[in-house]
């Protein structure tokens, strides 16, 4: 495993990343007060890296990510916290992938409970009481007390096929994808197709509503705001 450790963003209010010491910082992207952990990850062909395990550089609000999978590809993540609602918006492209590569991503880790994960994992011990409702290319992740339920949400590109997983089996992207949904720690996990030059967008939120066709706008203008 190869990392590259970055010097600290903190993204307004409602993102926040983990924090290794006082000059790194990695992915995954963990929401505050525990609602949730969002991993990034590509497939090439029969292999899958997580982004968390790649050469990362980043500039501002956005991080280029390479890795010897992609061969001389770059992969561009710009992620931004939202204007409405608490959670974040990202864009996703690509320069000089592979042809047929894909994002496999995955989220869970919902429990109300701020917490500094001690690796770059979804936090399995977070996941054990999530229900997740996936809805084409949405869904929707319930927490917490039966009289104090909570509720995240995430819309990720339309053709992404979305999926129930075992958190325990995140060793690669595709591992986690062809798991299965029998586990105690269930998160959700999905393949986006990605053509070249393509930009895809994800959001995860709390107190909003968002389908995909909005994203793009609702990027552009949390970029503006955020910069």
């Amino acid at each position: 495993m190869k990392n590259s450790w970055f010097s600290t963003l903190i993204l307004a209010c409602c993102l926040c990343l983990l924090t290794l010491d006082a000059e790194a910082q990695t992915f995954p992207f963990h929401l505050a007060k525990g609602a949730g952990s969002f991993r990034l990850g590509v497939v090439c062909g029969e292999e899958s890296r997580w982004l968390d395990e790649c050469t990362v550089k980043q500039d501002g609000l956005t991080y280029r990510i390479k890795d010897k999978l992609w061969e001389g590809g770059v992969v561009k993540l710009t992620i931004c916290p939202l204007m409405q609602g608490q959670g974040f918006v990202m864009e996703v492209t690509g320069e000089r992938m592979p042809e047929g590569a894909q994002l496999c991503w995955a989220f869970g880790a919902c429990d109300g409970v701020e917490r500094t994960p001690a690796d770059n994992l979804i936090p399995t011990a977070s996941c054990f009481h999530n229900v997740h409702s996936i809805e084409g290319n949405a869904f929707t992740t319930y927490y917490g007390a039966s009289m104090r339920l909570r509720v995240t949400q995430g819309v990720a590109p339309l053709k992404s096929e979305l999926r129930l997983a075992d958190g325990h089996q995140q060793s690669s992207p595709l591992k986690l994808y062809h798991s299965g949904k029998k586990t105690d720690a269930p998160v959700i996990a999905a393949l986006t197709p990605w053509r070249a030059g393509e930009k895809c967008y994800f959001s995860i939120y709390q107190r909003a509503d968002f389908n995909y066709y909005l994203l793009p706008k609702v990027f552009e203008e949390a970029y503006k705001n955020a910069r």
